[in-house]
């Protein structure tokens, strides 16, 4: 379930008939239609909250710069496993939750997928209605489910946020990943863009000769994505650190516990480069701060 402010979904996932129908998972399609690169966005959702609906937990995101092409692919327990029960992936392409359909957390396309086959609909500003999708492939059966599109069908973007549902439309069950706003996917950044972290150093009013001197990453800044709880931390840190052109050892967790030593040490630059992984990227923002 979620906190999504979110409407029945009956029009979008009733309307399985148009696009075309679900290929079953093949490795010659998978190879065929996959980008180049790994997938490098990997996001997650807890399993077991799903009702009578499918179980999302997971998803994977990769993109291909040169062609533009990207692929979701959702995994889970019994998706789509009638056209009662289908999956659903919203994309907001101009990562904007306060553009598009704002009920659906600012998505402008969405996909349907059902048993017997899937829809690809546009937000026109007032419904969901029939968009192109010559680029549109579909694959794969109850445990995961793969769609590939061209950024060119989906407002030809670099920046997207998505999240994706399984709904039961006759027991009005469903699950949403994530429970809370939306993922974001960069084909810049082959996963979630992370502009900025927030860093809290301990003490607080920076490093002092012959002291311990610790900084730990607290929050990430993404961009906004309609969840009513934004914070977002890092799965994992590390951090390098030089003071002066002498590299100093790092302790404790990521290696970011330094020791500022006690003699020509004031007033120097100690520069800390603070490493954060989340969601599938690594992404290294530096820092610098007078001894004192």
């Amino acid at each position: 379930m979620s906190n999504k402010f979110r409407l029945p979904h009956t029009r979008v996932a009733s309307a399985l008939k148009r696009a075309g129908p679900v290929l079953a998972a093949a490795i010659a399609a998978m190879l065929i239609l996959a980008p180049a690169a790994s997938p490098a966005g990997v996001y997650t959702d807890p399993a077991g909250d799903n009702g009578t609906a499918g179980d999302i937990t997971g998803l994977t995101v990769s993109g291909d710069k040169g062609s533009g092409q990207l692929m979701f692919r959702i995994t889970g327990s019994n998706l789509s496993t009638s056209d009662n029960v289908p999956t659903l992936l919203f994309i907001d392409s101009d990562a904007n939750p306060l553009t598009g359909n704002i009920m659906d957390v600012g998505a402008d396309y969405v996909f349907a997928i059902g048993a017997s086959g899937y829809d690809f609909a546009h937000w026109n500003g007032v419904d969901w209605v029939a968009t192109p999708y010559a680029t549109v492939h579909v694959f794969g059966g109850s445990q995961a489910i793969t769609i590939s599109v061209n950024k060119s069908e989906i407002g030809n973007t670099t920046d997207v946020n998505f999240w994706a549902e399984s709904y039961d439309m006759v027991g009005k069950k469903w699950d949403d990943a994530p429970n809370d706003g939306a993922f974001n996917y960069s084909l810049d950044s082959d996963g979630p863009l992370i502009n900025s972290v927030d860093l809290q150093s301990t003490p607080s009013a920076g490093p002092k000769a012959g002291k311990p001197f610790v900084v730990t990453p607290t929050g990430l800044h993404l961009p906004p994505d309609g969840a009513q709880n934004a914070v977002r931390t890092p799965e994992s840190y590390s951090c390098t650190a030089k003071l002066g052109a002498k590299t100093l050892t790092g302790s404790g967790t990521g290696n970011c516990s330094l020791r500022i030593p006690k003699k020509k040490s004031r007033g120097k630059q100690l520069s800390v480069t603070v490493t954060v992984v989340y969601e599938g990227v690594t992404k290294a923002f530096p820092y610098s701060f007078k001894v004192r």
